[in-house]
């Protein structure tokens, strides 16, 4: 299953949870949490430690997540990173 999601609510973890097999991998890819972006119709990222709480609320475990990319310019003209996650039901 591939699916586009912004911004995981804990609602949409909870049925991405249930939808997978066992053993199942769901992997995020987001931007960093980035404090210069403040807009309301905009999500500015994620913390690491914010995506692994939900995660782990949600009951998936092996969660990794690493940032792989950062640019100039690339989220609303600031700088900004981006990382994959992944984590096993």
């Amino acid at each position: 299953m591939k699916k586009t999601i912004t911004h995981p609510p804990i609602k949409i973890l909870h049925e991405l949870f249930n939808i997978l097999t066992n053993g199942g991998k769901l992997i995020i890819i987001d931007f960093d949490k980035n404090e210069k972006i403040n807009h309301p119709k905009v999500h500015n990222g994620f913390s690491h430690e914010e995506l692994k709480k939900r995660l782990t609320e949600v009951g998936f475990t092996s969660i990794e997540i690493k940032t792989f990319h950062h640019g100039n310019s690339i989220f609303m003209n600031q700088d900004a990173s981006m990382f994959i996650s992944s984590s096993i039901k």
